[in-house]
């Protein structure tokens, strides 16, 4: 059995409308007790349900003080004497006993643990309130602990709306940026090339929140500084995708979005020089072992002009001898 119920906070979006059939575009947020609206769509409703749908929000926000508080007869007063918590595991855990037993061990597991969580939808049928959402667990560091969909129903009752019945259902829970990143971990170290015109000395490290991978390049021809670079990768959540900024020396700076492939990287890329000049070209990254790969550079267009293709070979920099 597991125990991945609300933590300490909770915040549900309520859609209301005017009794007169004139639409009412709202949304109230509850979140550690505290109510911001923002509008949004919604369809007339009857004066008997808006009312209905506005107390769910009062029973919201004091549910949200009981679990702010840790309160577990507070919450456990929320359901009906023989209401039901359906935790994401399956298991029906029915009336105030069961309830208040599976709160304690929660706390007891997660303590100083907190939610957010997002209603997507509240509707009034029968003297019911159905509200489903989603809730995003972390514990007391912030990391995550789960995603839960939820579904409940609220009952009219002397004493109030009341939970009949809340379930939690699990959802894979996304990568965090470090998680995402260390794919591209193989990278984190220092590189250097070597050839007979020029010089590529590279500095790849995490950043002090280990939410990043931040790199140094350093381009010289004998005792010549060709090229200063400075290198931040990220994870986009949004596109799935890894992505980059590069900023040279000389005021150009460029844009990358990275593709993870069997043998490494490929990196489309995008960059303006300091006179203005737009470029684009593929950069594909094949890395044979841990300590080498392989950078090639193709398909490279200046203002629609063509430039050659480039390769070159890095070693992982052996440490230095004490």
């Amino acid at each position: 059995m597991t125990y991945r119920f609300w933590k300490s906070s909770w915040s549900v979006a309520l859609v209301l409308g005017f009794a007169a059939g004139a639409p009412v575009l709202a949304q109230d947020t509850v979140t550690n007790g505290t109510i911001a609206q923002t509008a949004v769509v919604a369809k007339p409703v009857s004066p008997e349900q808006l009312a209905l749908e506005t107390e769910a929000v009062k029973a919201v926000k004091q549910l949200a003080d009981a679990l702010n508080s840790g309160n577990v007869d507070a919450i456990s007063g929320a359901f009906l004497a023989d209401g039901e918590l359906i935790d994401d595991s399956g298991t029906v855990h029915l009336g105030h006993n069961e309830i208040k037993a599976l709160l304690k061990a929660f706390y007891e597991t997660y303590p100083g643990s907190k939610t957010e969580a997002q209603v997507e939808s509240v509707r009034g049928v029968g003297g019911l309130v159905l509200v489903d959402g989603t809730r995003v667990i972390t514990d007391k560091d912030g990391k995550s602990l789960s995603v839960l969909r939820f579904a409940s129903v609220w009952k009219k009752t002397d004493a109030g709306l009341k939970l009949a019945s809340l379930r939690d259902v699990s959802e894979t829970l996304p990568p965090t940026p470090h998680e995402a990143l260390e794919e591209l971990s193989w990278i984190v170290g220092e590189w250097i090339n070597e050839s007979s015109d020029s010089k590529v000395q590279m500095n790849y490290r995490w950043d002090e929140s280990e939410n990043f991978i931040v790199g140094d390049i350093l381009i010289t021809s004998g005792e010549q500084t060709i090229m200063k670079s400075f290198q931040r990768i990220a994870w986009d959540a949004s596109q799935g995708k890894y992505r980059s900024w590069t900023f040279d020396s000389d005021g150009g700076f460029g844009e990358g979005v990275w593709t993870a492939t069997p043998n490494g990287l490929v990196m489309q890329n995008s960059a303006v020089s300091p006179d203005g000049v737009r470029g684009t070209a593929t950069v594909k990254l094949l890395s044979d072992s841990k300590d080498r790969f392989t950078f090639q550079g193709i398909h490279r267009m200046s203002e629609g002009v063509e430039s050659p293709d480039y390769e070159y070979t890095v070693v992982r920099k052996p440490p230095v001898a004490k």
